[in-house]
């Protein structure tokens, strides 16, 4: 026998989040008559992730799919059953014994100390969305508005187009004054600095050219995928009274999209 705290932390641990007996009594509120108010343990377990009811049944009612469950017993006792075999008043009852051991209960032996009541528990149902496509509203003017969500590379990549545009000037600026200037009056150590200075110039231009480029490259495939998961939604999403006759007709217009 154990107490019912001790009996709820079995339970979460067999569900694979361990919740400890002394969180269990420190998170719930004592009365005076029972000793432990069930409904702030219920809303705890919730807190923690666990949907649970208690319930008044007799134990040939409970089912068998419903186990682990925590049958309370007289004088504040409880016991874990997760295993439950058999039909009506030939049931046994598989119980869990500190240290992982377990116990077999017949139907007679248990009533004889049980109380009436049951706390089933289980894990909070939670909605896997990793394979979903992302959401996107495609009201209105949708398609400027994916675009506008990644202004920020566009405006990077205007910046990178501005450099690269003003550091194209430099070769034109290069030899124009060293073919009107810096030749005929033989002014190489001229040349040598207007060289090194093209050739940084034209670096840059290089590195701002690879980092227009890949700015581009994120936007573009970002908003592609944004664009085409929004289309691929609106096109499932269409009623089979308004899909064309012909499902190759309508593959091929989706794919020429």
């Amino acid at each position: 026998m154990k107490s019912i705290f001790e009996g709820l932390s079995q339970i979460t641990a067999l569900l694979g989040t361990p919740v400890s007996a002394e969180t269990l009594a420190a998170g719930t509120v004592r009365t005076d008559v029972s000793g432990i108010d069930f409904r702030s343990v219920g809303e705890f377990l919730r807190s923690e992730g666990f949907d649970n009811h208690l319930s008044r049944r007799s134990p040939e009612d409970i089912p068998s799919l419903a186990v682990p469950a925590l049958l309370l017993l007289n004088a504040q006792e409880a016991i874990v059953v997760v295993r439950i075999e058999g039909a009506g008043l030939a049931r046994q009852y598989h119980v869990l014994q500190p240290g992982g051991l377990r116990k077999t209960l017949s139907h007679d032996a248990l009533m004889a100390v049980y109380s009436g009541y049951c706390w089933f528990v289980q894990p909070q149902a939670k909605q896997d969305r990793r394979s979903e496509l992302p959401e996107y509203d495609m009201s209105g003017a949708w398609f400027w508005r994916v675009l506008w969500r990644f202004r920020a590379y566009y405006g990077q990549v205007i910046v990178a187009s501005f450099i690269i545009n003003f550091l194209a000037l430099v070769s034109s600026l290069y030899v124009m004054n060293v073919y009107d200037r810096v030749i005929p009056n033989r002014s190489w150590e001229t040349l040598w600095m207007l060289s090194i200075g093209v050739i940084t110039a034209i670096l840059f231009e290089c590195a701002a050219k690879l980092i227009r480029s890949y700015l581009t490259d994120v936007a573009g495939k970002k908003a592609d995928l944004i664009i085409s998961s929004a289309l691929l939604r609106r096109v499932m999403a269409v009623k089979m009274s308004d899909r064309p006759a012909s499902s190759g007709s309508y593959a091929s217009q989706f794919a020429g999209i």
